[in-house]
């Protein structure tokens, strides 16, 4: 029973890196856009950048 608590839970840590890295990324995406009057691609490409953060974040924790 333990058992499968364990894995639902690390499915949500590891859903949860990535939410962290994908809202990170666009709201960076936000303000570099209303910055540089690109707003659409600079959301686009902040996004993947915050999605490979999401990667990154949960490899460094997982090892």
């Amino acid at each position: 029973m333990g058992n499968k608590r364990r894995k639902v839970n690390s499915k949500k840590r590891i859903r949860n890196n990535y939410v962290l890295g994908i809202t990170s990324g666009v709201l960076i995406g936000l303000l570099f856009g209303l910055a540089s009057d690109n707003l659409i691609p600079s959301l686009v490409v902040c996004g993947l950048l915050g999605f490979g953060m999401g990667y990154a974040i949960n490899r460094t924790i997982n090892g």
